[in-house]
């Protein structure tokens, strides 16, 4: 394995075992941060000028405080993860 894979598998895997556990802080120890997440309005906004920005650029206490939110408020059904090289 590559220096790269080995960097992409860990961050995977971390992020797989932040959505398992429903970690918040591991989970946002994934995001850079500069970041900033666009969310299509519809699911026919293919076009990104139509996308809006819930989350805005990145910011550790908001972020923690949205993904918290959905941890609380949602159960994950499964997390099946495979990485293919």
């Amino acid at each position: 394995m590559t220096k790269e894979e080995s960097e992409i598998t860990e961050l995977v895997n971390r992020e797989t075992k932040a959505w398992d556990t429903q970690d918040v802080h591991l989970l946002i120890s994934v995001f850079h941060p500069d970041m900033v997440w666009p969310w299509p309005r519809t699911i026919e906004s293919h076009d990104p000028m139509d996308w809006i920005m819930p989350l805005g650029r990145y910011n550790k206490e908001r972020w923690c405080r949205g993904w918290q939110e959905l941890f609380d408020t949602h159960r994950l059904v499964h997390n099946i993860i495979e990485i293919k090289y």
